[in-house]
């Protein structure tokens, strides 16, 4: 069942190969929305709370949002990351590759359907395969080739023409599963087969070592950390605009000084924090010291990544696009090399607080703290 994670890993890197033309097809907004009557005629990159495809998209869609529907039709692959539902009831011919917390597909997938959510089910069609990494899901649809998938639950109530390849915690065929090929799944118990369902091929079983829920949990962890990464970075863009940039461009012109600097700062608040938890006075310091702390090991990579993407789209598409280009590279990369992903952590997260830590030195001494001045009428006694 190793395909699908080298599905995945291939998908996220593969997701900023187009990026660096999005300018002109590039739409950010709290809503996004192509009516019903519009026709795109090119790629479009869609970023915002809500995306609504009414009208004809004939390029690729590519999309980070927090809602997704779709009634409309895509001409080519629709690729992102949703952060809440996404619903598919229109026509998409290309293949759908998406990260989402809930996953339904009524309308029709000319090709692959490559899904990593909490739950999903698929009541459409498929033209090709459908590979899956979720919680659960169910596939009532028709699938044109095979089926492979890493779950908690899976249930099948509909054709497909080949093979089913699953590792899960229960497998069901319903009454209208029609396999054309083998099922082959690994899983704790038996599983599930109405008497009317059909299954052409062999129906074999295997024994699972590791817990079928934490590898599921594990990949959904991955995916959704990925997606909180870049909501977290972008929010952090935009709050703390001067020194985010500056950071930024620390991390991209100083790197190996930045990264020593980090190292000083990752290793001063613990010695700090210590002989602060010895007083009363000092627990609450010692508190919000190792909050900041825990907080900065996880979007302390923020301007090297954000370095990284803008040099891969030479200065195209703004801060924030660089931001989703730098970590799916990024988080691609630590997937797909999982024997050096501490050393691309740990070089990120170096130099994104060396990064910091020398954009927040520079704007001290370019704005250093005024002194009070005494009031009207008041003179000073020497």
């Amino acid at each position: 069942m190793n395909r699908p994670r080298g599905l995945f890993g291939v998908t996220f890197i593969a997701l900023f190969v187009a990026l660096p033309l999005m300018v002109a097809g590039l739409r950010i907004s709290s809503r996004v929305i192509v009516l019903a009557d519009d026709v795109v005629t090119e790629d479009l990159y869609a970023f915002g709370d809500h995306v609504v495809i009414e009208g004809v998209i004939q390029g690729d869609l590519f999309v980070i949002t927090g809602n997704l529907i779709i009634v409309g039709r895509v001409e080519g692959d629709v690729l992102g990351l949703v952060g809440g539902p996404a619903r598919i009831g229109g026509e998409v011919t290309g293949s759908v590759r998406l990260a989402a917390v809930d996953l339904e597909v009524t309308g029709s997938v000319g090709d692959d359907l490559a899904v990593v959510a909490a739950e999903g089910a698929v009541e459409g069609s498929v033209g090709r395969d459908v590979y899956a990494i979720a919680g659960s899901i169910s596939l009532g649809g028709a699938v044109g080739r095979d089926v492979r998938a890493q779950v908690l639950r899976m249930t099948i109530d509909g054709p497909v023409a080949r093979d089913v390849f699953a590792r899960t915690g229960r497998l069901a065929l319903d009454d209208e599963a029609v396999i054309g090929g083998d099922v082959l799944y690994k899983a704790s118990s038996e599983a599930r087969v109405d008497p009317a369902a059909a299954i052409n091929g062999r129906l074999t079983r295997r024994d699972v070592i590791t817990p079928v829920w934490a590898k599921v949990a594990s990949r959904l962890f991955v995916v959704f950390s990925t997606l909180g990464f870049v909501v977290a970075g972008l929010l952090v863009a935009w709050i703390f605009r001067g020194w985010s940039g500056r950071a930024t461009t620390a991390a991209e012109q100083r790197p190996g000084r930045s990264a020593l600097i980090g190292l000083g700062i990752l290793l001063l608040p613990p010695v700090l924090v210590l002989p602060l938890f010895l007083t009363l006075v000092g627990i609450p310091v010692a508190l919000v010291l190792l909050l900041a702390w825990v907080s900065a090991l996880f979007l302390g990579p923020l301007p090297a990544v954000t370095a990284a993407g803008k040099r891969l789209l030479r200065g195209r598409g703004g801060m924030g696009a660089a931001l989703v280009v730098g970590t799916i590279v990024w988080r691609g990369a630590m997937w797909l090399l999982p024997l050096i992903a501490l050393l691309l952590y740990l070089t990120a997260l170096l130099i994104g607080l060396g990064a910091y830590g020398s954009a927040a030195w520079s704007l001290r001494r370019e704005h250093p703290a005024v002194p009070a001045t005494p009031a009207a009428g008041y003179t000073a006694e020497v």
